[in-house]
């Protein structure tokens, strides 16, 4: 089922997708999977955000997702109510806000609009993907910190790490015009940067590894994956 809705499954080796099956078993079996508002929460539904979240920690492993506690799945757009950051330092915001996916800190559950999931899934080519962001968030946070900086114990590499996304961060403000393959969120915080960049790693890799080379290969060290050379290798170039 997960190669159903999974685009990048055909082009996983055989080991590979032995590897996210086993994932996608264990995230099923192991989180606590809630509809909400009456939605109905199928199997398939199930599967397929476990399939993209599988993805990111293939090589990983089950660590980065410890705190992960629960799934919500919503039908549609989620409002989100409460004080909260904003993209401007110093500055909270305190009114409803719409949003399609959000990760709660630490051990707080990961909440999912299936009708966004769904277009995702379907339009691939787009750069966007909610469950792969609201993932990349709980990745990120594995270290007890919404910073951009995912769990890198050894510290030369954590150190390049902040090196590349500092200065690329830093470039995506002082752009005058949108970036080609990063969308414009990725500049609200570090972040939703890192949360931006995952999605573009494995929607768009060729494209992200063309216009930002270090970024792409920093992403590439974290996850101990190369979607572009894999993307290009199952198109037989």
């Amino acid at each position: 089922m997960a190669a159903a809705w999974l685009p990048q499954w055909a082009e996983l080796d055989d080991e590979e997708r032995a590897s996210l099956g086993d994932l996608v078993g264990w995230l099923v079996r192991t989180k606590h999977w809630e509809a909400a508002r009456g939605f109905a929460l199928t199997q398939e539904v199930v599967v397929a955000i476990a399939a993209h979240a599988a993805l990111l920690v293939l090589e990983l492993g089950r660590r980065p997702y410890r705190d992960v506690r629960a799934i919500v799945v919503h039908r549609g757009t989620i409002v989100r109510r409460g004080p909260r950051a904003t993209g401007i330092p110093g500055v909270v915001a305190d009114g409803p806000q719409r949003v399609l996916g959000h990760a709660h800190d630490r051990r707080g559950p990961v909440v999912i609009s299936w009708d966004a999931a769904r277009r995702d899934l379907r339009h691939p080519g787009r750069g966007q993907n909610v469950v792969l962001h609201e993932m990349a968030h709980k990745i990120d946070a594995a270290d007890g910190l919404f910073d951009g900086t995912p769990e890198i114990d050894d510290g030369p590499r954590r150190a390049e790490w902040v090196r590349v996304c500092t200065a690329e961060y830093r470039r995506l403000h002082r752009l005058s015009e949108p970036d080609p393959v990063l969308r414009p969120y990725a500049g609200e915080s570090p972040s939703e940067f890192f949360a931006v960049a995952t999605e573009a790693f494995f929607t768009r890799p060729q494209d992200l590894a063309d216009h930002h080379p270090t970024l792409y290969a920093a992403l590439r060290a974290h996850y101990g994956q190369d979607p572009a050379r894999r993307r290009a290798r199952a198109a037989g170039h």
